[in-house]
């Protein structure tokens, strides 16, 4: 499931493909639409230049609300 959605399926059309990288699952909409989400510059790093940490923070920050 993603970590910011919950959904395990989902319409890409909407949440856009689901990536699967170091322990983490995210849809790329998901990721692109969190809030305080940064992103490098480089797409290499984490999920499409989402570094894991910042995407764990902003999941335990959206649990907090």
């Amino acid at each position: 499931a993603c970590m910011l959605c919950h959904r395990t399926e989902a319409d890409q059309d909407i949440c856009g493909p689901k990536l699967e990288k170091f322990g983490l699952c995210a849809h790329v909409f998901c990721l692109y639409f969190a809030t305080l989400l940064p992103r490098q510059d480089n797409e290499r790093l984490g999920l499409m230049g989402f570094l894991p940490r910042d995407i764990n923070l902003a999941v335990r920050r959206s649990a907090q609300q």
